[in-house]
């Protein structure tokens, strides 16, 4: 062949292999790229589309049902009110296996209503407040028997159980405390040492936790099942008190609980649940908790007997001071009713509206991040 040709030609073959190699480069680093995991930055900075005004509100409500079982009157409860979640009682609970089975229909009912799943709550405290009788008599030798404590959360955790409201951080300052046999611990320290190991047991296990009562009940004697407790007492001690819980926020909790008492010294005559100063001012701005405040239950406790008041305002007072979810654990047909004249009060409250709709998007983007696997958190 002509040498005067075989320049051209080979230059020719050089720049059709080179466009070659960059399009073999471009498509392997768009397929690299379309298989990386969604980076959850750009999910949280993109808006949510708000469903309806019903679904939005629902998302800020955790509910209790009656029974052992979804008939249906608890689904056309949850229909209704769209819940974020559902807390779990004795009255609920059976066997394992009934428990089991109820959680996942429940989460499947969750998924084709509300389009999430829900957050399965109970009170599991370890040495005292039981619901699946749990963690019973693992004090008996002074000191936490850790291989039981692992194997019953191990046993929320197969039943489907996702949030465990406990550990409580309210040490027993007042010795007269209504609260101290529900504490084991018998320094601040240990309580500490304590919450933290659990914390992460339940983490380990998929089961959020849930720090409660901020900013402690272990200064009162009265129990706030029976009275709403009142207090003026050393600010030393409130402020170790709610030292307690900052350490334990520091473990990465993802729920605190509020309490429903009044500290007079730091908001006086306002209960915790509905103190902007106590849920947003001190557990927000000044401990840093970034999770999800909640309040302990509106349905069944006197925290509004003898005050101007009624449950509805209280409801939408606690998600203006800076709760995230409240709970209606009994009497569906109240929770009901007080869910239905919310509903009305946002159409003429813009705050309360744009609080609520806040909400949504932090349970939903939270939910996006720990329940992507249908059901796998049912083992």
């Amino acid at each position: 062949m002509n040498k005067k040709f075989l320049l051209p030609i080979a230059v020719f073959s050089f720049a059709v292999l080179l466009i070659l190699v960059l399009a073999i480069r471009i498509n392997f680093s768009a397929e690299k790229e379309n298989s990386r995991p969604v980076d959850q930055t750009s999910v949280r900075n993109n808006d949510i589309i708000l469903p309806s005004a019903n679904s939005v509100l629902g998302q800020n409500f955790i509910v209790g049902i009656p029974g052992k079982t979804l008939d249906e009157e608890a689904k056309k409860f949850l229909q209704q009110i769209k819940p974020a979640g559902v807390i779990l009682y004795s009255r609920n609970y059976q066997t394992q296996g009934q428990l089991k089975n109820l959680i996942v229909e429940l989460q499947s009912f969750a998924k084709n209503t509300t389009g999430h799943y829900y957050f399965v709550m109970i009170d599991e405290e370890p040495g005292e407040a039981t619901r699946l009788n749990l963690f019973k008599n693992v004090f008996d030798f002074g000191f936490p028997e850790w291989d039981r404590i692992e194997q019953d959360i191990k046993g929320m955790a197969s039943v489907g159980i996702n949030v465990d409201l406990a550990p409580l951080a309210d040490f027993p300052f007042n010795k007269d405390t209504f609260i101290k046999k529900r504490i084991q611990a018998h320094t601040p320290e240990a309580l500490v040492d304590f919450n933290k190991k659990f914390i992460t047991l339940l983490q380990e296990n998929h089961i959020s936790a849930t720090l409660k009562h901020f900013p402690g009940m272990g200064v009162f004697v009265d129990d706030p099942h029976k009275k709403l407790p009142y207090v003026s007492t050393d600010q030393k001690i409130l402020d170790e008190s709610i030292k307690l819980f900052g350490n334990e926020i520091d473990a990465g909790v993802d729920f605190v609980m509020t309490g429903h008492a009044v500290y007079d010294d730091i908001d006086p005559n306002v209960p915790a649940t509905l103190s902007k100063k106590i849920t947003t001012d001190i557990l927000r701005d000044n401990l840093g908790f970034k999770g999800l405040a909640i309040t302990d239950d509106l349905s069944d406790m006197p925290f509004v007997v003898g005050r101007e008041i009624n449950l509805v305002g209280a409801t939408a007072e606690s998600l203006k001071a800076g709760h995230n979810l409240v709970i209606f654990s009994h009497n569906p047909n109240k929770t009901t009713e007080v869910f239905e004249k919310l509903l009305l009060t946002l159409q003429n409250d813009q705050e309360l509206k744009s609080l609520v709709e806040q909400n949504y998007r932090k349970v939903v983007i939270f939910k996006n991040e720990h329940y992507k696997d249908s059901l796998s958190f049912v083992q």
